[in-house]
C-alpha cells in the first residue's frame, strides 16, 4: 500500500510521476492485486486519468480534532 505520494514542486511535469505509478502499479499486480483505490488531488486526476485510472466518485476529506 502506498499513501500520500507526491513530486516536489520543482520537478513536476517531467514523467517521474507517471513512472513511480506504473511501477506501483506493476509490483501491486505481480502480488496478485486485480483492483485498486486511488484518492487523487486535482492536480494528480489529469496524471491518474492519462494512466489509465477511471473517476468512479468524488470523495470529500474530513478532518476530526483529536481532543474535541
Amino acid at each position: 500500500m502506498a499513501d500520500r505520494i507526491l513530486t516536489d514542486p520543482a520537478h513536476r511535469r517531467r514523467g517521474l510521476g507517471s513512472v513511480l505509478m506504473t511501477a506501483l502499479g506493476d509490483a501491486a499486480a505481480k502480488r496478485g492485486a486485480a483492483t485498486g483505490v486511488l484518492v487523487a488531488t486535482r492536480d494528480g486526476l489529469a496524471l491518474y486519468r492519462a494512466l489509465g485510472w477511471t473517476l468512479w466518485e468524488a470523495i470529500t476529506p474530513a478532518y476530526l480534532p483529536e481532543n474535541e
